[in-house]
């Protein structure tokens, strides 16, 4: 086996089962235990793995904290593949609860006029968009104002989303990851996603393919929370048999022939 192949097959090692131990790989590669150290220094250099005593972890991918300007414009094309999809779930009459996610203001903006519809938000810029359509009805949570995230947030906002139901909740996420569910990057945001959620009959999650397997602060949504999850193009094997196994319903560009992210 050449460096290069035992290189990598340790890094695909390491994805799959978060760490290695250096005795280990030095059985099962047949080398000595210093080849393989010296390995692990070399993915360490890379960005891929932190060195650990007697092996190595998985170096945690994180996403990036960004304004909601900045998000807004980020994967454009993405967003109106996810949009498209989503918009078949969104039914006359129904009262959706949504947050401050890019993703989900690109679904909402897009409404069919023919359907009234009630929305229950936190997001002020969402609320600005879409004031002149005489559909939909908006509902504003008020509270504290998060300037980054043009959202508001806090102790109101959240008492005012106890005080609603909704047939579904259409929230973004920061990151997920397989071993840590959905995560946000700040509380605050976390916090209202959670109330949201808890407060709508269905919950549905909007992420395309460069959240997959990132990280970021708070652990907010847990699989077994979430019915349908949207995003632009086919996962990869793993991902999908993990939807299966929440009964979560799993929506995106059937066109799209290629696996777009996962291990």
């Amino acid at each position: 086996m050449l460096a290069i192949e035992r290189k990598q097959e340790i890094y695909d090692l390491i994805k799959k089962n978060h760490k290695v131990v250096v005795s280990e790989l030095s059985l099962q590669l047949n080398v000595t235990e210093e080849t393989i150290r010296r390995d692990l220094k070399e993915l360490e250099s890379r960005g891929l793995v932190t060195r650990s005593h007697g092996g190595a972890i998985l170096r945690e991918e994180r996403m990036p904290n960004l304004p909601f300007t900045e998000r807004e414009v980020i994967n454009f094309e993405a967003k109106s593949i996810i949009a498209h999809i989503a918009q078949e779930l969104i039914k006359d009459g129904m009262t959706i609860m949504v947050d401050t996610s890019t993703t989900a203001k690109f679904i909402v903006s897009g409404i069919d006029s023919n359907k009234k519809v009630t929305i229950i938000t936190n997001s002020y810029m969402l609320i600005n968009e879409l004031s002149t359509k005489s559909n939909l009805r908006i509902i504003a949570t008020g509270g504290e104002c998060f300037v980054r995230y043009k959202a508001y947030v806090g102790r109101d906002a959240i008492n005012t989303i106890h005080q609603y139901n909704a047939d579904l909740g259409i929230l973004g996420c920061n990151a997920l990851a397989k071993d840590r569910g959905l995560m946000e990057s700040n509380a605050e945001e976390s916090d209202v996603k959670l109330a949201m959620a808890e407060h709508s009959l269905k919950t549905l999650i909007c992420a395309d393919h460069s959240k997959f397997d990132k990280y970021s602060t708070i652990n907010t949504l847990k699989f077994n929370e979430l019915d349908y999850f949207v995003t632009d193009v086919r996962p990869d094997q793993s991902w999908l048999d993990l939807f299966n196994k929440f009964n979560i319903k799993a929506l995106f560009d059937e066109s799209s022939n290629t696996e777009g992210y996962g291990d």
